[in-house]
């Protein structure tokens, strides 16, 4: 059993980890090329993967590693690196459902109404990029900790 909640945990940050630098990849790519109606439309395919595939990732991570925490012995909460672990995903979901996923709804709203001014949806691009270097560069330090078990 623990071998199989030790996989599913791992899967998910796997998921949530590589998915995001690979959102953050794909957002650097398409800023670079100059295109507004081009990073639009690309940010608004991954708002979707990311209301529905990172958010969900996250919880499971930290449901997993919950679980993983009271059935192995020696693995304890007061443990540097579960803790730290532990803080770090729930910052990262934190971030993702309260302060990306508003915005990415908000331009969705913004660039779908006819009747609404697009004058911000660049900035609320920026600020949830910016939220995903938070999430990548706080997940990076998650698994440091979690292979190295400091």
């Amino acid at each position: 059993m623990r071998n199989w909640i030790l996989l599913f945990h791992i899967f998910s940050v796997i998921i949530w980890m590589g998915g995001s630098i690979y959102v953050e990849a794909l957002m650097a790519s398409a800023g670079r090329l100059g295109d507004e109606s081009s990073l639009v439309g690309l940010f608004r395919r991954v708002g979707a993967t990311n209301r529905r595939l990172f958010n969900l990732a996250g919880i499971t991570t930290i449901v997993f590693g919950f679980w993983l925490v009271f059935i192995v012995p020696g693995w304890e909460f007061e443990t540097i690196w579960v803790t730290v672990g532990i803080l770090v995903a729930a910052t990262a979901v934190v971030i993702d459902l309260f302060y990306a996923t508003p915005r990415i709804d908000r331009v969705e709203d913004l660039v779908t109404d006819p009747e609404a001014s697009s004058d911000a949806v660049p900035g609320l691009i920026s600020q949830v990029a910016m939220a995903g270097h938070i999430r990548s560069g706080l997940l990076f330090v998650g698994v440091v900790f979690m292979v190295f078990k400091f």
